[in-house]
């Protein structure tokens, strides 16, 4: 029996773009070296190669749902939630078709009719409970300022993120330490909870509408917020929030001498890094562009006398790490292996390690490089590898 197209709303909004789709393929197999475009989608590449799971795939699946047609829900929902959401498709596409916010409306549909996977149902109550999508006790959220101490009238709030406080520690505790260094009076929240970008990301409208309530009251009013990861950044930059980006602030105190920096002689630095550019700080789905977040980190890394071994060109068209959209907790395996053809790539690259700005994509490819080649974030690979100074020093 026709599925009827009037339960599928949301999907509206894209109806001219579903009809416009020239199924060139771009979005499952473009190559363009000199554009820095080296194959598109992490889940076609990593999870299944089926065109289902590709760009025009969920363009083609929105049209069918739109039209009537009698699909299977279930499987309908497996592959709306295997994508990484990183909008990669989205950003080859020469004609400028929306798949990834085409596939999250679906999402969202699929949440409010009942049919999202049960893993993505144990995600969202991961983070209503637990304040984090992994399912870590909450508590453990507060390890990382073992020893700190949060200025008792701050200029400045630093929201490090679920995602470094309870994967990626050090950088959330080096983010702290150098906002210090530089000159502002940082404090952070005592117990993280969680902006709500998971639940965004997945659809659960109702339950992130919940999560921004109770986060917002965790925010003190008229405080400047640092926001460390790039996904919490998108979110709340959606949102009547305004934040600023710990990596913008990390820029432009070095570049006007509020932060002095010089290699350690009993950790020196290594040569050659490569960055893996964080999805939400590099796609123009995510709303970031104009941060120009991969151009800041470079220019960082050039002060800090480290080349980087990639293409200049390759921030835009960067293949996801995996970490993103609910990829590492639905599809485990399948988001191991796109971090691994991430390290892959670096240790071509002649890579001495890999830096990203964002702990979401760091904490993930360490966890799979486990050892094996160093994955740092921006701070923490400061904090490793050089002496710092302030105005004041």
């Amino acid at each position: 029996m026709p599925e009827p197209a009037d339960r599928f709303t949301r999907l509206r909004a894209f109806e001219k773009a579903l009809y416009h789709c020239a199924t060139c393929n771009y979005c499952a197999v473009a190559v363009w070296q000199e554009r820095g475009i080296d194959g598109v989608c992490a889940t076609l590449q990593a999870h299944s190669p089926a065109a289902s799971y590709s760009g025009k795939g969920y363009l083609a699946t929105a049209r069918a749902l739109l039209e009537g047609e009698p699909l299977d829900l279930t499987t309908v929902a497996e592959r709306a939630f295997a994508c990484t959401t990183c909008g990669n498709c989205e950003a080859v596409c020469p004609i400028g078709m929306p798949p990834t916010a085409a596939v999250k409306a679906l999402r969202a549909e699929l949440v409010e009719q009942d049919r999202a996977p049960t893993d993505a149902v144990a995600v969202r109550d991961a983070v209503l409970t637990g304040q984090n999508p992994w399912g870590f006790a909450a508590a453990q959220g507060a390890d990382w300022q073992f020893g700190l101490v949060p200025h008792p009238q701050p200029d400045l709030w630093l929201l490090p993120g679920c995602a470094a406080v309870h994967r990626q520690p050090g950088e959330a505790r080096a983010a702290a330490q150098l906002l210090t260094v530089i000159g502002h009076d940082v404090a952070w929240p005592q117990h993280t909870v969680c902006c709500g970008a998971p639940l965004a990301a997945l659809g659960f409208e109702q339950a992130e509408t919940q999560q921004a309530r109770a986060f917002a009251d965790t925010v003190p009013a008229n405080v400047p917020m640092a926001v460390l990861g790039g996904d919490c950044l998108a979110h709340l930059s959606a949102t009547d929030t305004a934040p600023h980006s710990v990596l913008q602030l990390l820029h432009a105190a070095l570049h006007d001498g509020r932060l002095a920096v010089a290699p350690r002689g009993d950790s020196p630095p290594p040569q050659v890094v490569a960055v893996q550019d964080s999805c939400h700080l590099s796609k123009p789905h995510h709303g970031l562009e104009p941060l120009d977040a991969p151009r800041l980190l470079r220019e960082v890394l050039a002060v800090l006398g480290c080349e980087v071994a990639q293409n200049t060109a390759a921030p835009r068209h960067a293949v996801c790490c995996g970490a993103a959209g609910g990829m590492a907790q639905l599809h485990e395996n399948a988001a191991r292996r796109m971090a691994a053809a991430c390290l892959a790539g670096a240790e071509r690259y002649g890579a001495e390690a890999l830096i990203t700005a964002s702990p979401l994509c760091g904490g993930h490819l360490a966890l799979t490089a486990a050892g094996q080649l160093p994955v740092y974030g921006i701070c923490e690979f400061i904090a490793a590898h050089y002496a710092v100074a302030g105005p004041e020093e």
